[in-house]
């Protein structure tokens, strides 16, 4: 039956669902929205679609009195041809109607609404195409049959909202196929629903490339890109992929939905910044897609920023799987908070592999990522799967394991590979392996427990509510909402009789932060302040989030740090304004330099650049060379890392620099005023990753360069294996290597792996060209 929308005539405000229990049992809320979810939207924030009124279009068309056939018995192509137009909404009135298709460009302002339901009968592979479009909003169809939906966006608000595909689609087509160009353009699917699954891609965003797609390892040059949004979607059973989201450069935010039993990903992120909130991730049929490829959970292809929070991760049956959460080579920073996940077959929660260096091509991308560190905090890992580590790092400088909780069957705890400056802190882990397992790796653990009961996803499928919001959690008897509730409460309601208050106005938008104070630190009132689940206090550190609302905390003592890790917003102290940069500066030693140290400075004069130094004394951020100190440099202990782009970094010290490397980039280095050679400041010049070539002494390259389109080919080897670049070869995300075996495909270039041993088996479908070459003889 077609889903039903709310269409308002007038000027009260659309309706708001209560009641809600949240997206997950358990979960907590992470989503303060403020103002109408179009502002929020318009700024990168999610919020629902709002409802469409009549009052804002010119134009009102009932398509069944302009002459529509809602039987189904007649196209009515024709009748929308002639109605379609800027400013105009068309309503449908409750029926089934047949649609060859609609194909449009440059509509702005354009509305297409069932406000009791409708059903559409397609006569083509696409039934809705909108080009260049400015405000495109279609809502309350289902579609029975195989088509689908093209949005390609330049300005406005786009929304393709309760929409549903009552088939499985099995033409080798996609569910919908998008682009979001220019900054402010908004594309947003809320309650799509593509769960019967087909032959292609759920949904595929197309990347803004200009011109022609490079060649090679060539950068791409990309369009600006705005927001593109997705709530509470369903997308299963897709033979190709799930969410194909990794091409877009722009913000991405998934919140909400199911994504299940898709081949390759169930979500596939990239772009500047990626957010997956509040999602049900689920693989536990291999019979509901026929193709076996790798079938991961939440896979960053690429991309500057991804945050997982609030998920709950199932991986049952796949035919074969790199991870739950994988981070591949070319994925930059990722978070992973607040999430359940259980493995029981062959794939690892959380594996983040070693990244290559820039420049490369991906079509998310056009500069260097800043980071590529891995923070893993409040997670909890459970099942009987795989013999590999539950978390598992490769490569990732500066990464932090915190407040985890492992429970697994099999297999070690925590693996770190090639990685410095690293912490694990906090961590049960119950696992007949090794607790641990450190290589080539610095890591500081502590409090790192060999006991654990860990509890394991819970799935109820609830959406997000008409805000955009995840409400209090409850779990199956409701205590933890309660005792959550209670303690808030009386948290409130006390008189902390500390001496001062500071307070965190959200009047800038949103803005994320963290202050420490010297003494003691509570939540208060004061000043309209009002805690909530965003807002976190661990002894005397609080962090948190404001948006449009405020935050307060009483505390003695002074503040001896303060940072927004996110926006900016107005701080006041006692009820003066203060400048933020200003607190705890002269308690951590910023702007003045320590005495009888020496100045390390970082001067970004040539481009964005990523670095990490190392002192054999202390370390402290010096204003040195007219140097900042921001959210991108973090120093821990006797070790910083940062980014400079047209800036300065710069650090007093004593003892020696025992450590410095750009990880991206380069820029000028001083010690003390004197320009010096970075590559003398103790850096280590030794690669990491790849095994020396005489350790796999053969290779093997898939040639397709005269091939008559796209081989796929698959092998084993009774030794170990690894992907090169030999020959002109490519390295692709796409070829996979589970443990001594390969699949992969090649269209148009080469594919090259190192192996040591025999070739045991090999199987090629297609027209390529197989050149072995063992210990150098082809």
């Amino acid at each position: 039956m077609a889903r039903e929308l709310e269409v308002h005539d007038d000027d009260d405000n659309p309706p708001h669902t209560s009641g809600n229990e949240g997206l997950l049992l358990g979960r907590r809320s992470y989503l303060q929205m403020a103002g109408a979810a179009t502002a929020a939207l318009a700024t990168g924030a999610v919020g629902t679609a709002a409802a469409v009124s009549e009052k804002n279009y010119d134009n009102v068309v009932n398509v069944v009195e302009a002459g529509a056939d809602n039987s189904g018995g007649e196209s009515i192509d024709d009748v929308l041809s002639e109605h379609v137009g800027d400013n105009t909404m068309m309503k449908f009135p409750k029926g089934t109607y047949k649609l060859d298709g609609l194909s449009e460009s440059g509509l702005k302002n354009f509305a297409m609404v069932a406000p009791e339901g409708a059903t559409l009968i397609p006569g083509s592979k696409d039934i809705l195409r909108f080009k260049d479009a400015r405000g495109v909003h279609v809502e309350g169809f289902d579609v029975d049959g195989a088509a689908r939906v093209i949005i390609y966006a330049v300005e406005g608000q786009n929304t393709l909202k309760n929409w549903r595909l009552l088939e499985r689609q099995e033409q080798d087509t996609h569910g919908s196929v998008l682009q979001c160009v220019n900054e402010d353009t908004v594309v947003t699917l809320e309650n799509v629903d593509f769960s019967k699954g087909g032959e292609g891609t759920a949904t595929w965003i197309r990347p803004p490339i200009k011109g022609d797609y490079p060649s090679g390892e060539n950068v791409v040059d990309l369009e600006p890109s705005g927001t593109i949004n997705f709530i509470n979607c369903k997308m299963e059973a897709w033979d190709d992929e799930g969410l194909y989201a990794s091409a877009h450069p722009g913000p991405l935010n998934v919140i909400g939905g199911r994504y299940a039993n898709n081949n390759l990903a169930q979500v596939r992120t990239g772009g500047v910044k990626a957010r997956v909130k509040g999602v049900e991730i689920v693989c536990d049929d291999v019979s509901a897609t026929p193709r076996d490829q790798n079938m991961r959970g939440i896979w960053m292809k690429e991309g500057h920023v991804l945050t997982i929070e609030d998920c709950d991760i199932i991986m049952e049956e796949v035919p074969y799987s790199s991870g739950a959460i994988v981070n591949g080579v070319e994925g930059a920073e990722m978070h992973v908070k607040n999430t359940r996940i259980q493995t029981n077959t062959d794939a690892q929660p959380i594996y983040a592999k070693s990244p290559k260096s820039w420049p490369f091509r991906a079509p998310s991308q056009d500069e260097a990522p800043p980071s590529r560190k891995i923070v893993v905090e409040n997670v909890n890992i459970t099942g009987d799967a795989p013999d590999d580590a539950a978390i598992q790092i490769n490569g990732r400088d500066g990464s932090t394991i915190e407040n985890v909780c492992i429970q697994q069957g099999s297999g070690d705890g925590i693996k770190i590979v090639d990685a410095d400056g690293v912490t694990v802190a906090n961590a049960s882990v119950n696992v007949p392996g090794e607790t641990t397992a450190f290589s080539g790796a610095q890591v500081d653990t502590k409090n790192v427990t060999e006991s654990a009961s860990c509890p394991a996803p819970k799935l109820d499928g609830k959406p997000v509510d008409a805000a955009g919001n995840l409400n209090s959690p409850s779990d199956a008897d409701g205590s933890e909402a309660e005792d959550e509730k209670s303690n808030a409460e009386g948290e409130k309601s006390a008189d902390s009789g500390l001496p001062n208050v500071i307070s965190i106005r959200g009047d800038k938008g949103l803005a994320s932060y963290e202050l420490t104070v010297e003494g003691k630190l509570e939540p208060s009132e004061a000043d309209g302040g009002s805690p909530n689940s965003e807002d976190n206090i661990k002894g005397s550190t609080a962090e948190g989030a404001v948006n449009g609302g405020v935050d307060s905390y009483a505390f003695s003592g002074q503040v001896t740090d303060f940072q927004f890790t996110e926006g900016s917003a107005t701080v006041a102290i006692n009820g003066e304004e203060v400048d933020p940069s200003a607190l705890g500066a002269d308690d951590e030693g910023r702007g003045s330099d320590a005495e009888g140290a020496h100045v390390l400075s970082i001067r970004g004069d040539r481009g964005l650049a990523s670095y990490e130094l190392t002192v054999d004394g202390k370390l402290e951020p010096s204003d040195a060379e007219g140097a900042t100190f921001d959210s991108e440099d973090n120093i821990k202990g006797s070790t910083a890392e940062g980014a400079v782009n047209g800036g300065v970094d710069s650090y007093a010290f004593s003892g020696q620099v025992t450590d410095f490397r750009f990880t991206s980039g380069a820029a000028t280095v001083l010690l003390d005023g004197e320009e010096v050679d970075p590559s003398t400041l103790g850096a280590d010049d030794e690669g990491r990753g790849a095994a020396p070539d005489d350790e796999r002494p053969h290779v093997v390259v898939i040639d397709g360069t005269d091939g008559n389109g796209e081989s796929r080919y698959e092998f084993s080897v009774s030794g170990s294996i690894e992907k090169s670049t030999v020959d002109g070869a490519t390295v692709d995300e796409d070829d996979a290597i589970s443990g001594s075996a390969v699949s992969g495909s090649v269209f148009g270039g080469k594919d090259a792996y190192r192996f040591s041993g025999e070739i045991t088996q090999f199987r090629l479908d297609g027209s390529a060209t197989i050149n072995l070459q063992k210990s150098g003889a082809e």
